[in-house]
């Protein structure tokens, strides 16, 4: 049964890509959609009138096992691993922004938003996306050194949409946000 691969999404057959470029030794990746709702009662009477969505969040983690820049001629090494290093300031390459921008004070208010996804390989070399995150930013960035394991990066990150293969995250208020970025007439 060769060139069959596993029909099930699993880390062997999985693959990690932060905006446009795929992440060596990502180990994990986990996120979460919240949807709050209230639930308001009228007087006198014991069940809720409605039950009301108010808010649509998506947060999530990503592990990376971190191998430094600039090491690959210097040692042994895997043929398809960067000489970039895989830290955050590699993941560029996308047209969506730097992901290294969410860490630069500098950079907090102008730096632009990107797009994680998950993706399954297939054994035909081809890949298809399972998962689509869209308009990330990082929020947390926590680096673990031991004696006795590799070196870890554990990313947390917000993102304003969860799409994907079955379903595709819309906005609401469609129409508000060019009403919000126009420029006034004078």
């Amino acid at each position: 049964m060769a060139n069959i691969g596993s029909f099930f999404l699993t880390g062997a057959n999985g693959k990690i890509v932060v905006n446009g470029v795929t992440i060596a030794y990502a180990t994990d990746i986990s996120y979460r959609v919240s949807v709050k709702h209230a639930a308001p009662r009228v007087l006198g009477r014991a069940e809720v009138e409605t039950i009301q969505p108010l808010t649509y969040d998506v947060s999530g983690t990503l592990s990376i096992i971190r191998y430094a820049r600039g090491l690959k001629s210097q040692i042994a090494s895997p043929p398809d691993v960067s000489n970039s290093g895989n830290g955050v300031g590699s993941f560029q390459g996308g047209i969506d922004g730097r992901a290294d921008e969410s860490f630069d004070p500098l950079r907090f208010l102008t730096s632009k938003m990107f797009v994680i996804e998950i993706r399954q390989k297939l054994p035909n070399i081809e890949e298809t996306t399972v998962v689509r995150l869209r308009d990330c930013r990082f929020e947390d960035m926590s680096f673990q050194l031991s004696k006795r394991s590799a070196a870890t990066i554990q990313l947390t990150f917000r993102a304003r949409y969860a799409d994907d293969d079955t379903m595709i995250a819309r906005q609401s208020g469609a129409g508000q946000e060019q009403v919000l970025n126009r420029v006034p007439s004078r």
